[in-house]
């Protein structure tokens, strides 16, 4: 599945860039008070950047194995239970990341047919900053998708530290 490897990947530089995006926008609005101006609705813009770089960093995180575990509850269940454990957390977090992709798009989608413009001095439609919140949920039901098959598998999921197996 190095295919979905790569659009996690993807994912996870549009998070980057999203933030790279806030920093411009915070550097750009410095830059103007100091000349006596504003840039118009960057606290809008760098909102919509945040979501953005959250909602694409969930597959990237995942895939690396950087999403918070309990790991302490592992340690007071018998060994033989690990997988089970496994199997039932990938299931329910796959579960939850289709329902949340889910009502994302239809948030999207009723965004765009009810043409919603943003109510700042830039008028944008809101389908389209909202966008990659449905994307990034959709990603990461499909991560959680291709985890609980590899758990299922006795595969390994996630990768660390950068690395990527080669399959």
């Amino acid at each position: 599945m190095p295919i979905l490897h790569r659009l996690y990947r993807t994912a996870g530089l549009l998070s980057a860039a999203s933030l790279v995006l806030i920093c411009a926008l915070i550097v750009a609005q410095i830059v103007a008070r100091n000349l006596g101006s504003t840039v118009r609705d960057a606290d809008e813009f760098a909102a919509w950047a945040m979501a953005a770089a959250g909602f694409f960093g969930l597959p990237y995180a995942l895939h690396c194995g950087s999403h918070i575990r309990v790991a302490a509850v592992t340690r007071f269940v018998p060994e033989a239970l690990h997988h089970a454990m496994e199997v039932l957390a990938s299931g329910i977090g796959l579960a939850l990341a289709a329902y949340l992709a889910w009502y994302c798009a239809a948030f999207v989608l009723e965004s765009y047919r009810f043409n919603e413009l943003s109510q700042g001095l830039v008028p944008v439609p809101l389908w389209i900053p909202q966008l990659p919140m449905a994307l990034g949920s959709m990603l990461l039901t499909l991560a959680f998708g291709e985890r609980l098959l590899r758990v299922l598998r006795h595969e390994r999921f996630e990768v660390g530290d950068g690395e990527e197996r080669s399959e």
